[in-house]
This record gives structure tokens, sequence and C-alpha cells, in this order.
């Protein structure tokens, strides 16, 4: 059947006001986005039209009895405000008029007709039924409802059926004719608002016989029904707990009475209110009842509750992109120190030698150091030009800029070497003194001479400088005369190639077994350590935009994803579980993607600048970010819970201990503070709030003002102390992030990167 929808009668939502000035579409544009900005702050000012609607619906029944100030006086048919509902109980005792007419209708239904009683007249009173039959009479009322469900697969839907005469008429029969007739064709029309018409000497009918039964009904002024002050959904205001679900004010009896029950139970169950939450039940909250008038009642009913799917979202992302690392990477040795490595490996020298490898555990049963950076962790040597790292590689370059080839006298092979390191008795090592036929100081170099390279040839003007650590790659070099012995540079076979290996940069030149063992990176087609990109290598993920330049700041984003292991994930899902999906109820999802993503990139930022030689995982600043919001929300809160003072107390004391917690290894505190501090100032102007006056507007707006500013300033200051003025030396800042309490017991947190050169170092063998 098709139905026909209006606007309510008086709203003026389809008209249009003709001697309105047209406006540009630059105006328009402008007071839209004002208008948007304004409804996302919870600022913006109530439709009409929105106005109207909600109120017609507030203007509804209360348990079958209409207020009595809402009853139209027009005697004209025609002339009745459509926005007034008429409805009447049916099976209601209370009232003459019901045994003399009797209404079909459901809670919204916009049509109605009146049948007079098939008896007629004043119905007697009679003597109450003996208990044996008025429970004889229950059975069948049960038995007939079941049937009725048995057969009927409509009333298996989740709303109310389209027409509620079979199981009335059912009911009257069986409960007696102390019950009204039902109109058995009537149209139900509960998902439309516009209301019917009453004629005139009906209504006065209502006002005499109900009059009595009217003053029992609870006051529904309609200043309870008009938009309040404070934060304003916009969308339709949910029901309070233990308000009746529409459609289920029916029959108090059988699966009716089930449902209604079941119902109701699901919507105190769900719904999130403002100060209460998980966190208020578990630590017990209540409200004032001195303040719980309808003002703040209705403030509290027409707060939404949203649909959790940002929890949802990223609670999947981070199980799946765990789920994908371990696979493809492994797990680290599990524990709290390192783990040493000794095998015999053969080195560039072609001597077998016993070698060492420390390995740092990982606590938390996950992937090692080096496999979270290629995933996206939070590294800042990754991120920036780092000055601690490019210390060290200046090293590299200098030894590699005094190197020079050294060949076993043998022929066996070769590998580029300081002096110190190639054995005189067995090899030679061969360096140009600027003597020789190639006029040059720098060098020589295994495999490579710009004499025989074609590709890129060294002629004028591209003549190739003396100095070895700014050769380019050749990729095509020519056979030289292999009886010369000046040149056995070229005609030996190289035994070493560069391998970068480590989280630093570190390059050292040695056989692909040794690189294996130490987990690094072989460069099979390269002749020197300043000709392959080992930071590149090391952190992975998109390559810099210059092999030189780090360049991944988009690390502060991924890194929320990733988790240092099982145990650091079953923590993360556990919170977001209980306290983020509870906390985005109230919010919505667009509020909760900022305050989680702003906040864990706040956070990650301060470790960067901080702690940059850590590497660091989860979503730890975003975390204290979402229990700044629970902070937050009990302060918005303060005039409406019991003991504010004690719900403060309980909500402070734990986070106290858990920054108290981030003084021990293996927990960045540096991320937890600013992620709290970040998370606060985000709560302050995007979290719902209650209004208690009327200069709540006015001070919302200012707080709003003031906590976006200070957001905003905070994380421009981040980023001007980690990329315009970067703090490279701090020694003091590591004392917030771990404690020594012993001498090893910060020990894991170190970090050393005031390291040797490679050509020169113990790893060579």
């Amino acid at each position: 059947m098709d139905r026909q929808m209006s606007a309510p009668a008086g709203t003026g939502r389809y008209v249009k006001n003709q001697n309105q000035k047209p406006t540009s579409k630059m105006g328009r544009l402008g007071r839209s986005m004002k208008l948007s900005v304004a409804d996302f702050f919870g600022l913006g000012d109530e439709d009409s039209s929105q106005a109207s609607k909600w109120q017609n619906r507030h203007m509804r029944y209360y348990k079958g009895k209409i207020k009595e100030e809402h009853l139209p006086n027009t005697t004209d048919f025609d002339e009745l405000d459509s926005s007034i509902p008429h409805i009447i109980d049916p099976l209601a005792r209370s009232s003459r008029y019901t045994s003399q007419y009797s209404r079909r209708t459901t809670p919204l239904s916009s049509t109605s007709t009146y049948t007079p009683s098939t008896r007629g007249g004043t119905i007697r009173r009679t003597r109450k039924d003996s208990v044996l039959k008025m429970t004889w009479k229950g059975m069948q009322t049960i038995a007939g409802t079941r049937k009725k469900l048995r057969t009927n697969k409509a009333s298996m839907r989740s709303y109310a059926p389209g027409s509620l005469a079979g199981d009335l008429a059912d009911a009257r029969s069986d409960l007696g004719d102390s019950y009204p007739a039902v109109h058995e064709d009537l149209v139900d029309d509960v998902f439309y608002d516009e209301p019917s018409l009453m004629p005139e000497k009906y209504l006065e009918k209502i006002r005499e016989e109900t009059s009595a039964d009217l003053d029992a009904v609870p006051a529904l002024s309609l200043a309870s029904t008009m938009p309040a002050p404070g934060w304003r959904p916009g969308a339709q205001p949910k029901p309070a707990p233990g308000t009746p679900i529409p459609g289920m004010d029916m029959p108090d009896f059988g699966m009716r009475r089930i449902n209604r029950d079941i119902c109701n139970s699901i919507v105190e169950r769900d719904k999130r209110h403002v100060g209460m939450g998980f966190v208020g039940r578990l630590f017990q909250r209540n409200y004032r009842p001195d303040r719980m008038n309808s003002y703040v009642k209705k403030q509290i009913d027409e707060i939404d509750d949203h649909r959790p799917f940002f929890t949802y979202w990223v609670t999947f992302v981070q199980i799946v992109v765990f789920i994908v690392s371990v696979s493809v990477y492994g797990i680290a040795p599990i524990g709290h120190s390192e783990t040493e490595y000794s095998e015999p490996i053969q080195k560039p020298n072609l001597a077998i030698e016993s070698t060492r490898y420390l390995e740092a555990d990982n606590l938390w049963i996950g992937p090692r150091q080096a496999d979270l950076i290629h995933l996206g962790a939070k590294y800042s040597p990754c991120m920036r030009l780092d000055q601690g790292i490019q210390k060290g590689l200046d090293k590299d370059l200098e030894e590699e800029r005094n190197s020079a080839c050294c060949v076993r006298d043998d022929g066996s092979g070769c590998f580029q070497s300081v002096e110190s390191k190639c054995s005189k008795t067995l090899s030679s090592w061969y360096k140009w003194d600027n003597n020789g036929p190639s006029q040059r100081k720098s060098g020589t170099v295994c495999g490579q001479d710009p004499r025989y390279c074609r590709n890129p040839s060294s002629v004028s003007p591209f003549v190739w400088e003396d100095d070895v650590t700014k050769w380019p790659l050749c990729t095509d070099t020519t056979n030289p005369n292999t009886t010369d012995r000046t040149d056995r540079h070229m005609t030996c076979k190289i035994s070493g190639r560069p391998c970068c290996h480590g989280i630093q940069g570190e390059c050292m030149i040695t056989t692909r077994e040794h690189c294996d063992f130490v987990r690094g990176y072989f460069h099979e087609d390269a002749f020197l350590c300043s000709q392959v990109p080992c930071m590149k290598k090391i952190c992975g993920m998109i390559p810099f935009s210059q092999d030189k330049y780090p360049d991944q700041f988009y690390r502060l984003w991924t890194s929320l994803f990733l988790h240092g292991g099982l145990f650091h994930l079953v923590i993360s899902l556990g919170f977001q579980i209980l306290i983020m999906r509870d906390m985005e109820k109230l919010t919505g999802s667009i509020r909760m993607t900022i305050i989680y993503v702003g906040s864990g990139i706040a956070g990650n930022l301060a470790s960067c600048i901080f702690v940059p030689y850590q590497v660091e995982v989860g979503p730890a600043g975003a975390q204290f970010g979402i229990l700044a919001c629970l902070l937050v929300e009990v302060l918005q809160s303060w005039q409406m819970l019991e003991r504010p003072g004690i719900a403060l107390l309980k909500i402070t004391v734990p986070i106290v201990v858990l920054f108290a917690l981030g003084l021990l290894p293996w927990i960045d505190n540096w991320a937890h503070l600013s992620g709290f501090l970040f998370g606060f100032l985000l709560a302050f102007s995007l979290l719902p709030y209650v209004s208690f006056g009327t200069h709540d507007r006015r001070r919302k707006l200012i707080g709003i003002i003031l906590s976006l500013g200070g957001a905003i300033g905070l994380f421009v200051l981040l980023i001007i102390l980690f990329y315009v003025l970067p703090l490279y030396n701090c020694p003091g800042c590591q004392y917030f992030n771990c404690v020594p309490f012993s001498a090893n017991f910060c020990k894991n947190m170190e970090v050393d990167i005031d390291r040797n050169a490679t050509y020169s170092s113990s790893v060579h063998g």
C-alpha cells in the first residue's frame, strides 16, 4: 500500500519565502560550511523543521492517554492541527468513553476509526472472577497467543506487525465482554509522523470522561520538547532508560510482555550516558538526583549512542598486521637482554674464523627490531637526516677513502681493506701514491678503475674525482691486460662485497656467508660501501626520494598499527574493547578517529625527539589520549555526579600508576605524556557535554577555541623540535623514560651511536 508523508503542520518546511533576496553561490557555500562546523562541535542552531518534527513525536501519548493541554479547541473538523496525536488505549478500563467508542490505533498511527460499542451504553462493573476462573482464562490467553505466533510469520519480525486487530479481537473474546470492540479494517502507519484528525464531539467526550485520568499523567510541556542549548546531535534521540519502546505499549500479557521487557532491557543496557559508561559502572558512579531535572535528562537522552566502527576497524587491522608480520619475519629470541650466536665463518681473507653475533631479545614475543623497522616502526633515523647516525657514517667514509685493494699473493682472491687489516705475509696491499699510471692518490678499488670503465666513463668534463667515496658505480668494465701486475686489483677474484647490517646504517666489506649470519643485506654488484644506500635498505618500506636523505615521516602513523609482540597486542586489544569502544559509543567514529590518531601521532613525535634511536611500536600515545577523554568526561560532568571529587580521584590514580610504570624498561613514557596532553586538549573540544546554565554555550565556544589552539600549538612545537631545531643530545631525558635503579636495569634502553668505523673494527676478524 502506497503511503504519503507530509511535513508537520506549521513547520513551513516546504514553503519558500518569496521575499527573501537571492544569495550568491559562494554565500550559500560559506553559510553551509559554517553551519556544518558549528554542528560538528555541538554549537549549531536547531533546524525549525526538525524541532517541529521531534516536538510532534514528543507529544505522543503516555500509556494510552493524551495531555489535556495538547487537545485542540477548534470545532471545525478541517481546521484541526494535524500535529496533535489522538490515541486512546482500547483496553483501558478506567474511562467510560472507551466502553462506548472503541478506537483502533498504534502508538504512531496516522489514521483512526471510531465505532460504537456493540453493547452500547455504560458498562456496569461486574464482580471480579474467581482465582480458578482467572487462571483458566490466562492459560487460554497464553495458548491462543502462542498459536497465533506459530501461524502468523509477521509476528516474528523485529518491528510491530502491520495490524493488531486480529490479536486484539482474540484477546477480547478470551478475556471477556468487559473489553470494547476493536475495528478490524484499520491501516497501521507506525513509520510516519502525520497524526489523524478527531471530531470535536469525541474530543469533548474525552475531556469529560477522562479528566481524572489525565491529571495523573506526567506532564510533557512544550518547553521540554524544545532542543536544549547543550550538545545537540542531528539524529533522533534515543529512548531513556525505562522508556517504553514505540509500538510496544500493547496489552500486557503473553509474548507482547516478553518482547517489551527484552527491548527495554536492550535499550537500557546499550545506551551510553555522559559521565557513565564502562568506567562509570566499574567505579560505581551515580547521578545527583537533585540535578537530574527534565532539562538535564532531555540533554542526556538526546546525545546519540553511536556504533564503535572505528574501534572495530583498528582492532581488526592490528590483529591482521601482527599475524602477517609474525608469519613473514618470524619471532625474535624471547628474553630481556641479548642472545649471542657464534659460528665458524669464512671471512674475505678466505680464513675461517669463529664469529660472534649479538641480537637483542624481545620480551613481548614478537619480531626483531630490524624487522619492526621494515614494517613501519617509529625510528627517527628513517624519518630525517640524523646527526648521530651521520657521524658514524662519516667515520666509515674516511677509512674507505684511505683504503685499497688487498690481493692475496697466490691469486686466490682480493677484497677492499685498510692497510692494518691486510696480511703482509700472504697478501699485497696495492695503494696508489700519485706516481702510477692513473695519477691518483685515492685508491685502488678491487674491480673498479676509471681507466677501464665505459659506463659511466671518466672523460672530460665528467672526470672522476680523486676520492673513491665519490666514485659512481661502474656497470660496464673492459678487461685490462692480464700480464700487467700493476693492475692486479682488476684481474683478481673479489672475495668481499658491501654488506649493510644493524639498524644504524653500518656497512662492511665481507662475504655473503658472513652477511647472512649477521642478518644483513649483501650487495653483489657493488664495490664500495659508499656506493650502497644502507639506511635506505635498513628502513625499507617506500624508498627515499633521495637515497641518502631519509624522509619516511609516515611512520608516525603506521607505527600505531604495529605491536612488539603477542603480549603487547593482548594489552592493546583489551584496552580498546573495554575502554575505547565504550568511549566511541559516546563520541562517534569521526571524533574518536581524530582523538586516537592525533594523540598517537603527537606521542610518536615526542618519542622521536627525546629518544630518537629507540625502535618503538604500538598505540601507546593514542591510548593515553583515550584515558585523557575519561578524565575530561568527569570534569565536564562535575555538577551532575555524586561525589565528583571521588570520581576524579578514582580515574586519576590509575593514570598516575600507568605513568609510573613508564619509568620501567621497554615502555616509552614520552609517548604517554605527549599523547595524554594532546588527547586532553582534543577531548575538551570534541566530547559531548551537558549544559547547566545559560552561559554554558559561550563557555563551550571559548573552551573549543582554547583547546584547539593549544592542540595546534603543541603539534607545531613538536614539529619544530623534530625537523627544524632537532634535539640530538639530551642526557637527562632518558631518566623520564627509564630510571636506572641498578647498573644494568636500563641496559636494553641504551643505544650506542658513537661506534667505530667498520673497516678497522673487529668484525672482520
